[in-house]
């Protein structure tokens, strides 16, 4: 009976949920494969390298000695693919107008605020007492970061005029 409804909800007929994850994610490949391959894997490290950071946030001591250094190098990492994010934004090959090269980073930038703006509400609300976060210097500084991240995004997206993604201001 179960392989008769997977089969029917994969293989059927007029199937809207379907037909619809299907289009989406011929959409999300489309999309993906016009971002340069430096641009994807940088993506990708960043998700990472955020991913890690919020987990150390939330789950409390570090569990060698080692961990500080590497919380650095998780930040250091971070700023700097940040730091490309905000500066590539408006680059596009000569004459080229619309969607350009910049867009996927304007993009990108944004998703990383939104990220970090969510988890520092979700710290936000973490009980006082709590002992991830009591007396943690790299949760001070991943949380300085976090904020950090969170200015540079709202000063990249006023700074891109609307309509006009990908494109700096004033050209």
């Amino acid at each position: 009976m179960c392989a008769a409804v997977v089969r029917r909800l994969t293989h059927g007929e007029g199937n809207a949920v379907m037909d619809w994850l299907r289009s989406g994610w011929r959409r999300l490949r489309q999309a993906v494969s016009g971002i340069p391959l430096t641009d994807r894997c940088l993506i990708l490290f960043m998700a990472i390298l955020l991913g890690q950071s919020a987990y150390s946030l939330f789950a409390g001591a570090p569990g060698s000695p080692q961990s500080g250094d590497i919380d650095v190098i998780v930040r250091t990492a971070s700023a700097a693919i940040f730091g490309y994010f905000l500066s590539a934004r408006g680059r596009r090959p000569a004459g080229k107008a619309g969607d350009g090269p910049g867009d996927h980073l304007v993009a990108a930038a944004a998703a990383i605020g939104l990220f970090c703006l969510v988890i520092l509400l979700a710290l936000r609300n973490l009980p006082p007492e709590d002992p991830a976060m009591a007396g943690s210097d790299s949760a001070t500084a991943t949380v300085a970061q976090f904020r950090d991240f969170v200015s540079g995004c709202v000063g990249l997206l006023i700074g891109v005029p609307a309509g006009r993604a990908g494109t700096p201001s004033g050209e």
